[in-house]
């Protein structure tokens, strides 16, 4: 179930500057056709209707939108060649020591393995049906938040794979669908030249179904893990939409264990 409040409180309690963005598949040009949303009247990578979808957009796409075919390929869009499996794609870039790298490498990026008519793509609380996957574009502090939170739950992060190479595509969106899964990604330097991310950005991937958990892990974690000045702020957040958590100023778990050393100036 879709909760726009929760949403709502997960944008503040984070202090996240980007849409959360919700992803769903569609699997035949039926249901493509049949879904109001205006198409993408562009041809884009995937990475950039993720950056757009991050800004307040809302679109579906299908094979002719699709300007990047790795892209297209990792979501099971277009079907994989073997010159991507082989690894001699990637290791005609220079990206890698050896061909057999290479495809080592490519054997573990994570590809959609079934067709794939379209997506459907805007920020998560527009959404009135429940997306497949949910992506974060956060800076690290948010990140490690994110991750503490499923944590609280889900102990270890143990499916966490990355590589620098199809960040958004493949370790934030193919990747959490076909594992079931939160996965990083430090995003990849193809989708910082063509998207503009600051270089402070990185990604966060899951599917939707642990949306729940992860909102109840980052309610639960807000006393022990943030720091005063980042309670303080929620407080004052909470105040504008009457949110009764009850956050408490210097109960934390390092602050009264081995506090802070201050330097003599």
């Amino acid at each position: 179930m879709l909760s726009k409040d929760k949403i709502e409180d997960f944008y503040k309690y984070l202090d996240l500057k980007r849409k959360i963005i919700g992803v769903k598949f569609i699997h035949s040009e039926e249901e493509y056709n049949n879904i109001p949303t205006k198409e993408l009247d562009i041809m884009a990578s995937y990475c950039y209707m993720v950056k757009l979808a991050s800004e307040n957009n809302s679109f579906k796409a299908c094979n002719k939108n699709f300007k990047c075919n790795s892209s297209a390929m990792a979501l099971g869009i277009r079907s994989t060649s073997e010159r991507v499996t082989s690894g001699q794609q990637y290791f005609s870039y220079k990206t890698y020591d050896s061909i057999s790298r290479a495809k080592a490498v490519q054997r573990e990026i994570t590809y959609i393995e079934h067709k794939i008519y379209g997506v459907l793509m805007m920020p998560l609380e527009k959404f009135d049906i429940c997306p497949d996957v949910f992506i974060i574009i956060s800076n690290n502090y948010q990140a490690m938040r994110i991750v503490q939170s499923y944590t609280y739950h889900n102990g270890m992060a143990n499916n966490i794979k990355l590589c620098g190479n199809q960040g958004v595509c493949s370790e934030l969106t193919a990747r959490p669908y076909e594992n079931n899964d939160m996965n990083l990604s430090m995003l990849c330097s193809n989708t910082r030249f063509s998207c503009q991310w600051d270089d402070s950005e990185m990604g966060i991937g899951m599917p939707f179904n642990m949306f729940d958990s992860i909102y109840d892990g980052l309610i639960h974690t807000i006393n022990p893990m943030e720091l005063d000045k980042k309670k303080e702020k929620i407080v004052e957040k909470m105040n504008s939409i009457n949110n009764k958590l009850d956050i408490q100023i210097g109960k934390n778990y390092f602050n009264s264990s081995v506090g802070y050393i201050e330097l003599n100036k």
